[in-house]
């Protein structure tokens, strides 16, 4: 009998053993968390690099001018925003954004009279249809930084202005070679004759008017036979707040262009003729971001006025 209850008691210390599991809790504070040791294939220890906290230490918004190889101090508009912050260590960051020039980030920003960074800005590809990331580095003073961006348009430099526009936004037309279309009337009602795929030049003088670099170009069956109209150049033509457009009369500048006129087979025009009869020019920006031009001129002692209308896009 006292044999068989040693067996028992035996029996039943292995069974105790046999339900004891080892387990791995571990004290999170508010949680405890525990596992089966069994269950554990692998421990390791890394070290996580915390982020210093960020608050905003300044933001701006202001209006941008931009040059490229192809324009220069041209109005973007003023919905730019750029913004700086600081680091639980110190350390200064800036964000800038812009609806058309995209977003641009940049660390380790050094503050003074100046400010100096390398960073890269996101923007809008419209030959790939997509976005893309560029190299650029932030200088000048926290109230009219420039971002220089090298690898977009031959070198690009966007700069932010932590100011209203100082003048009317309708002033500013986006200097450049604008690609787009004309449609000519001749006399107010022949017409309308049309020639795509047209490039006009504005350049920008830096007073306040512009240049406007009219191409030559053909039309072909109009009441006046086939035409090949030639380039010319008006300058300085200035804003006009009354008609919310640039605006100049050049019939007294003294200009002058080629005209061409083939009408069944006979060259009826081929001569230089001036603009002394008739000769406006009126140019809008457009909410694309082109230009609107309309061009009324009389050549010589031609018996119809001709007005040419072109709207077109920065290439």
């Amino acid at each position: 009998m006292k044999r068989y209850i040693l067996s028992l008691i035996t029996a039943a210390a292995m069974l105790c053993a046999q339900a004891q599991t080892e387990v791995l809790k571990i004290n999170l504070g508010d949680t405890i968390v525990t596992y089966k040791v069994a269950d554990i294939q692998e421990m390791t220890f890394d070290t996580v690099e915390e982020q210093a906290d960020t608050t905003l230490f300044h933001s701006f918004n202001g209006y941008i001018t931009v040059t490229t190889a192809y324009f220069t101090d041209t109005y973007y508009g003023s919905n730019a925003w750029l913004g700086v912050f600081k680091t639980s260590e110190d350390e200064y960051l800036v964000t800038f954004s812009d609806p058309t020039w995209g977003d641009a980030f940049f660390g380790h920003v050094q503050i003074g009279q100046a400010l100096s960074a390398e960073g890269t800005i996101k923007m809008f590809d419209r030959h790939s249809g997509g976005y893309k990331n560029y190299d650029c580095t932030l200088s000048g003073p926290m109230t009219t930084p420039v971002i220089t961006v090298p690898g977009v348009m031959g070198g690009t430099s966007i700069t932010f202005h932590v100011d209203e526009p100082p003048v009317d936004p309708e002033l500013y037309v986006t200097a450049g070679q604008h690609k787009g279309g004309v449609t000519v009337m001749v006399g107010g009602q022949f017409g309308p004759y049309t020639q795509t795929d047209i490039t006009y030049g504005i350049e920008d003088n830096g007073d306040g008017t512009i240049n406007v670099v009219i191409p030559g170009f053909q039309l072909s069956g109009t009441v006046m036979g086939d035409l090949t109209l030639g380039a010319y150049t008006v300058s300085n033509v200035a804003y006009d707040a009354e008609r919310g457009a640039y605006y100049r009369d050049y019939s007294a500048d003294g200009l002058t262009f080629h005209l061409t006129a083939v009408n069944n087979g006979a060259t009826t025009m081929d001569n230089d003729y001036d603009f002394t009869r008739l000769g406006t020019i009126e140019v809008k920006a457009t909410e694309a971001g082109g230009v609107s031009v309309v061009n009324t001129f009389q050549p010589g002692a031609m018996p119809f006025p001709v007005e040419s209308v072109f709207e077109g896009n920065i290439e």
